[in-house]
């Protein structure tokens, strides 16, 4: 387990041992969130169990927990691994996002207020278009907010679990998949004024619109990389076929 990581437990304050379990759950889960863990990448539990001074009992259940949650895989006799989400899962998590995200802004929008607008309204109002690192990153940590105090002032705590939970997979995974950002910024334009009006119907609507961009364009990715695997495979067969290394029926099989 690499260094930093375990410095990173070690240094974060642990609770009482009773509450070792949900603590090393929590702490698991925000350090796949925040990529100190990537996807894809192995985690060894007596390693990192030794290297927090606990035993290897509690972190096996906190990793069972991460399991159900579908940010941890258990794969037979290789061990478990940080998942790692393809294009076409995202899409399928952003579907659920599009709906309960314009759940929110219909519920947010009979109750809130033009300075509550107006606020979310100007955190993004100093972001730059330049498509760089740190601007996206600026976005993210803006988007964040909006969507989160949305939310908050929609006042539903079964939505605000189903949400989290999604977005806690939308954060691990999908960092870094970002349309241009003066085209999401637009789409947030037609929120905020929906919102001012106080239009549950609008609302609803121009968030779901805003979403579905980002669907759609998570399905023409996928698309793509299918696409393109797919020829990858005809070309390393029409080569096999090529030098006598191949079959007919392995080609009809690809087909």
């Amino acid at each position: 387990m690499k260094n930093s990581l375990a410095g990173k437990l070690r240094s974060a304050e642990r609770p009482v041992r009773t509450n070792l379990d949900d603590y090393l759950y929590e702490h698991l889960k925000e350090l796949i969130v925040d990529r100190a863990l990537l996807p894809g990448e192995r985690i060894v539990p007596e390693q990192l169990a030794r290297s927090i001074g606990v035993s290897r009992t509690p972190m096996l259940s906190a990793l069972k927990r991460l399991s159900q949650e579908q940010l941890v895989e258990w794969r037979s006799r290789h061990g478990v691994f940080v998942r790692r989400l393809s294009m076409r899962e995202l899409a399928l998590i952003f579907e659920l996002r599009e709906m309960l995200e314009g759940l929110a802004a219909r519920r947010a929008a009979k109750v809130i207020t033009r300075p509550e607008v107006e606020y979310f309204r100007g955190l993004f109002r100093e972001i730059g278009t330049a498509e760089t690192p740190e601007v996206r990153r600026t976005y993210m940590r803006k988007d964040y907010l909006f969507h989160s105090g949305l939310l908050e002032i929609a006042e539903s705590v079964p939505l605000t679990q189903t949400i989290r939970s999604v977005n806690i997979l939308v954060s691990a995974f999908g960092a870094g998949l970002l349309r241009p950002i003066p085209e999401v910024m637009a789409e947030h334009d037609a929120i905020f004024e929906a919102l001012l009006r106080r239009d549950p119907d609008e609302s609803e609507a121009a968030m779901r619109a805003h979403i579905r961009r980002s669907v759609e364009w998570l399905h023409r990715e996928a698309d793509l990389t299918e696409q393109s695997k797919s020829e990858d495979v005809d070309r390393s067969l029409a080569i096999k076929l090529s030098t006598g290394g191949g079959t007919n029926d392995e080609w009809n099989r690809s087909r």
